[in-house]
């Protein structure tokens, strides 16, 4: 039960922005105390000791005790992946002291402790940073009604963090650079499409073991963007992309890792890698797809079919009035423009640019993502 509500907690709090007080009940299920007091813990009833499963993948001192806990959770938000039940060991010296290590933090994820004082019950929701050198590395985000919600990470690395549970302070100890990603594995993921305010849903997908990639086909429109949560919607990952992707079947960036935009719409076999976040798209039906080009951005030069039968190919008229002009750019419907490799036979563009004045029929090919250059007759003397 308690899985379940940290689940409707969180989205309560992610996403609806309820008060939640440090210190405080934010439902009213118990007394216990003010902004000075918290409550009780006692670890002889708290604790739980733990064994890492086969499909464990956090990392383990050797001869170390590790505990989960009934009352605590440590919650974490790590490149979108939410956890709870995090396994943690007791400070040598103080027993109230909890050490969970290792962790991977990066910009923009955060961390919370939800306390239980019942296990049906909603829990409390604590912010507390005991160690004021810390703000070095992390910050106490607050709700509108100016409660503490969250603390947010400001400088990637690894991290212990030490849980005091007489005052529910954390000390962050850096204990390390990440010099190379490491994220946590995705337990459950789901499809979400999201076409309009109405239009959206959320599909389970299926984990291949042998590539660790979860995956699934879909019909997606074009101008539909793409996310993966996790079951219970309250953690979105976030994502990375193959660069021959970007700019061409969809369209991704670091500002929003979290959702990426499909820019031709057809049947697609859909994958997300369950250890390196990186999703892949692979267009099943590219013959009959739907295929949107302009010419500019929001110019009004929308561009039509050659035909029925290759609803991928564009043709353009273009007329260079000097030497070394720009070729145009070749757009989706939802901007930043297709990475289109030039097809140049007759040897006429430089790098992006028309060696020659004269009029040309460019060729948009998104099949294959190709820009074909000819020269027409009626060019070929300008």
């Amino acid at each position: 039960m308690k899985r379940v509500w940290t689940s409707l907690l969180a989205t309560l709090f992610l996403f609806a922005s309820v008060i939640s007080l440090v210190g405080c009940d934010v439902f009213d299920t118990s007394d216990d105390g003010g902004d000075e007091e918290f409550p009780k813990i006692d670890n002889a009833v708290d604790l739980n000791e733990y064994t890492p499963t086969q499909d464990d993948d956090n990392e383990y001192i050797e001869g170390e005790t590790y505990y989960t806990s009934t009352a605590l959770d440590l919650v974490t938000e790590i490149n979108g992946n939410y956890t709870v039940d995090r396994p943690f060991t007791l400070d040598q010296e103080n027993e109230n002291k909890r050490i969970y290590r290792n962790i991977y933090f990066y910009v923009g994820d955060f961390f919370q402790v939800i306390y239980y004082k019942n296990v049906k019950d909603l829990g409390s929701l604590y912010a507390v940073m005991s160690d004021e050198s810390d703000e070095e590395y992390a910050e106490i985000e607050y709700t509108s009604k100016g409660s503490p919600l969250q603390i947010n990470i400001k400088e990637q690395g690894i991290y212990d963090l030490i849980l005091d549970i007489e005052t529910f302070g954390i000390d962050m100890v850096r204990v390390g650079d990440i010099e190379t990603p490491v994220y946590e594995t995705i337990k459950s993921c789901e499809l979400y499409i999201h076409v309009s305010l109405n239009n959206y849903s959320y599909t389970p997908m299926v984990l291949d073991k042998a590539t660790n990639e979860y995956y699934i086909q879909a019909e997606i429109p074009v101008k539909a963007s793409l996310g993966f949560y996790n079951a219970s919607h309250v953690g979105r990952y976030k994502m990375t992309i193959d660069s021959t992707l970007n700019h061409t079947l969809a369209w991704w960036d670091f500002v929003s890792p979290n959702s990426l935009r499909v820019h031709v719409g057809g049947t697609y076999k859909v994958y997300f890698n369950a250890k390196t976040y990186v999703a892949r798209l692979e267009l099943q039906n590219p013959d009959t797809a739907s295929y949107y080009c302009q010419v500019g951005w929001n110019e009004g030069n929308e561009l039509t079919a050659v035909s029925s039968a290759t609803p991928y190919l564009f043709e353009y008229e273009f007329v260079a009035d000097e030497s070394y002009e720009e070729l145009p750019d070749f757009y989706p419907a939802l901007g930043m423009p297709y990475a289109l490799s030039v097809v140049d036979e007759d040897g006429f563009v430089d790098d992006t640019f028309l060696t020659e004045a004269g009029a040309y029929k460019l060729t948009v090919n998104l099949k294959e993502f190709t820009l074909t250059v000819k020269k027409t007759e009626s060019g070929a003397g300008v």
